[in-house]
């Protein structure tokens, strides 16, 4: 693996928490029944944040789960040898 492979692999972790607290954030800020009549623009804005959040978080799943399989590999490879 390269360094910025094993580099990823050690701060995806806190990235996807990061995440995911974000988006719990902003679910928390949604389930606010009034938010939509007393702040429109609030509302839309907080909604596509939520949006782009849960994007990065598959985004950073996905390559978390890739680096993670390379590793598997390569550590297969060199117990191989």
């Amino acid at each position: 693996m390269s360094f910025d492979e094993r580099r990823a692999l050690e701060t995806l972790p806190a990235q996807l928490a990061a995440l995911e607290t974000q988006i719990a954030k902003l679910n928390a800020a949604l389930a606010d029944p009034d938010l939509y009549a007393r702040d429109p623009g609030r509302f839309g804005a907080t909604t596509r944040a939520l949006g782009v959040a849960q994007d990065e978080l598959a985004a950073a799943e996905e390559q978390w789960l890739t680096l993670e399989m390379l590793r598997e590999e390569i550590g297969d490879v060199e117990r191989k040898s």
